[in-house]
């Protein structure tokens, strides 16, 4: 019998354990907080994300317990912060990994290197490439929450490996793509995050409809600039997990970089608006990241460098803004 393991929380965490468990597949969860895993065991839902999700008690086992959750399965998601995965990466023995299969559904960089958290996983916990998926695409768990029609990439260098979990995935509202360019994928699920919080500071100033079409315009190639100078590999840019994540995280009002952002434009300071958010905004962090990795290449980025001095050097959103308008194409 196929067993998963999932560590992490939140809402995407819990979108994922809703598509496994109504797929009937015995799913152990880990969570930090031992009132959500009492919750949990008693009311079916997770009490702090996606309230209306009732889980199947049969095929649902959560626990604070990392270490034993991991040893449950042979398929290990990891659905956690970006900016944790250092952490919770060093509480293990690389052998507890052995010949499993690790899939990770984070959209952040991690670490001093700012490495995609596929990379990281490989190199810190001795994962072949060939075992190590990237889920990626448009995914609102919000949405999956509501079983509306959604498309899901699973991106590996090895097509048996996805073969063999793809069926874990599939719903009659979720529809499974393949993917052999998971470091591209990797990087654009970071990228757009960005995106997002510059799209929702351009709503936050009060910009049009106009602006916003020329910034997610001018994102995508500043996407697929930072995917090259990771990977130059052939890709179609314009599948659903590149610009399909980008446009729905820039557009969508359910996207939290995007009300992160917002929060900024309206005066909050950062720490103030994730307090808003009450929810993570990898975004944040990934401006960060990004930007200390385009500066080292010599990568000449404006809407990812408007933000990252924005956020982290605290200019003006609206005096960056507008150099930012004679910047872009």
């Amino acid at each position: 019998m196929i067993e998963v393991s999932v560590v992490g929380g939140g809402s995407w965490a819990t979108a994922l354990v809703k598509i496994l468990t109504e797929n009937k597949i015995p799913t152990y969860w880990y969570l930090r907080r031992k009132e959500q895993v009492n919750h949990i065991k008693e009311k079916g839902n997770n009490p702090s994300y996606l309230q209306q999700i009732q889980l199947n008690p049969l095929f649902v086992f959560p626990s604070s317990n990392l270490q034993d959750v991991v040893a449950q399965s042979r398929i290990i998601i990891f659905a956690v912060p970006s900016a944790s995965l250092e952490q919770i990466c060093y509480s293990f023995d690389c052998s507890l990994f052995d010949k499993k299969i690790v899939l990770t559904a984070m959209k952040g960089t991690v670490g001093a290197n700012n490495e995609a958290p596929s990379s990281f996983l490989c190199e810190t916990l001795k994962i072949p490439e060939s075992h190590m998926v990237t889920i990626a695409g448009p995914c609102h768990s919000e949405e999956i929450a509501d079983s509306k029609p959604t498309y899901l990439t699973l991106s590996c260098s090895n097509q048996d490996t996805i073969d063999k979990i793809d069926v874990l995935f599939r719903r009659p509202y979720v529809k499974v793509r393949s993917n052999s360019d998971p470091m591209g994928v990797g990087y654009a699920s970071i990228y757009k995050n960005v995106l997002g919080i510059a799209c929702g500071m351009a709503k936050g100033l009060g910009y049009g409809d106009n602006f916003l079409a020329v910034l997610v315009s001018n994102a995508l190639f500043e996407m697929q600039n930072i995917i090259r100078l990771k990977t130059n590999v052939q890709r179609e840019i314009f599948n659903s997990s590149y610009a399909g994540d980008l446009l729905v995280t820039g557009y969508s009002h359910k996207s939290r970089n995007r009300r992160f952002g917002e929060f900024i434009a309206q005066g909050h300071s950062a720490e103030g608006a994730l307090n808003e958010l009450g929810m993570i905004a990898e975004g944040y962090w990934a401006a960060k990241g990004l930007f200390c990795y385009a500066k080292k290449h010599g990568l000449g980025l404006p809407i990812l460098e408007c933000i990252y001095e924005i956020l982290y050097r605290n200019h003006s959103v609206r005096s960056k803004f507008a150099e930012l308008e004679g910047k872009l194409r």
